[in-house]
Formats: structure tokens, C-alpha cells, sequence
């Protein structure tokens, strides 16, 4: 059971990183995106 908990608490970190990583690099993204566009026109 310990093995258990452990492994999905570990899965559940690596979740939430890739979420927060990939929510945190589309933001970033966007903001160079818009910027570009600001810049161009």
C-alpha cells in the first residue's frame, strides 16, 4: 500500500509540473506572439 501511494504522489508531481510548465510556456508564448504582432503593425 505505501508503494502505492507513493508512486501515484509521484504521478500526481509530474502532473501538476506538466501543467504548470506547459500553461506557464503558452502564456509566454502568447505574450511574444502579441508582441511581435504589435510590433509589425
Amino acid at each position: 500500500m505505501k508503494r502505492k501511494t507513493r508512486k501515484s504522489k509521484v504521478y500526481q508531481l509530474i502532473g501538476q509540473a506538466v501543467v504548470y510548465s506547459t500553461i506557464y510556456l503558452s502564456v509566454v508564448a502568447l505574450t511574444i506572439w502579441s508582441f511581435c504582432q504589435n510590433t509589425i503593425y
